[in-house]
């Protein structure tokens, strides 16, 4: 006899879909051969959901906040929960914990729905990226809990930092107060010793190095630097101004997004 048994470990999508914002095939290349017919100096196209993950009102598991992010092939979702008591408590300030995750058809290095090393060093680099942003003073012995899915990845720096925009908007989401949303964006050193903005899995392959930068645009604070290889002062220093101004604009991105749903949001309530 068969029964209706749920699998709680299946990852359940939106209940809604929307089109997708382009219609190049990833495979179409420019001149200089990058993907989706990209210059060395553009992002990949950017779409954002908050609150695709919330279910009912009346589930005690509902979060508090979520969203639902894709930059090209990358796709990744976040849920937020608090504040809520947890098992680590300050009595100062609110604690924020993340919990990063490969889906095992996310990635080709993923093969197991066990957590590995590497996602739990990715967790502790979000902290570390978003928590500067979050007001914890005003939430004493409470946690901030983010739950991040990656469903599917292209480039592990580009995902690392679509990953901290996606939390942004989740926490806004949720109604955390925020001294500003962070952005994030990626760029790597091609064989020419060019920064290339938002790369591939391919194209950080080839590349020599790799540098992450997430800021708080509206106040021009920095909150985490990541690079992997070996650069000049020089090309450090590079690295540094064209992520600033990349992050300046994917922060307007994310803002648009997020005032579009506040619209949305009022306009269901009049």
């Amino acid at each position: 006899m068969s029964t209706n048994i749920s699998d709680r470990r299946r990852i359940n999508g939106p209940p809604r879909s929307v089109e997708p914002i382009y219609t190049q095939s990833p495979a179409a290349t420019a001149g200089d051969g990058r993907a989706y017919g990209r210059l060395p100096e553009s992002v990949r196209p950017i779409f954002m959901r908050t609150g695709p993950l919330s279910p009912q009102a009346s589930s005690a598991a509902s979060p508090s906040g979520s969203a639902y992010y894709e930059q090209g092939r990358i796709r990744i979702s976040c849920a937020i929960y608090g504040p809520r008591q947890g098992r680590k408590a300050n009595p100062r300030m609110g604690i924020f914990n993340c919990d990063f995750k490969y889906a095992p058809f996310s990635c080709s290095w993923k093969r197991s729905h066990l957590k590995t090393s590497d996602e739990k060093e990715i967790a502790l680099m979000l902290e570390q990226a978003v928590s500067p942003a979050i007001r914890l003073e005003v939430y004493p012995k409470a946690n901030v809990d983010a739950f991040v899915t990656v469903i599917e990845s292209d480039g592990k720096a580009a995902t690392i930092s679509a990953a901290i925009n996606c939390i942004s908007a989740a926490l806004v989401d949720a109604g955390i107060e925020l001294y500003d949303s962070v952005a994030a964006c990626s760029v790597a050193l091609d064989k020419d010793l060019k920064w290339l903005f938002d790369c591939t899995q391919q194209e950080e392959d080839a590349a020599s190095c790799s540098f992450l930068l997430a800021r708080m645009p509206s106040v021009d604070e920095v909150t985490y630097l990541l690079q992997h290889g070996k650069t000049t002062p020089k090309q450090t220093a590079d690295a540094i101004h064209v992520c600033t101004s990349v992050s300046t604009q994917v922060y307007a991105v994310i803002c648009r997004y997020l005032n579009e749903t506040l619209q949305e949001k009022q306009g269901l309530n009049q």
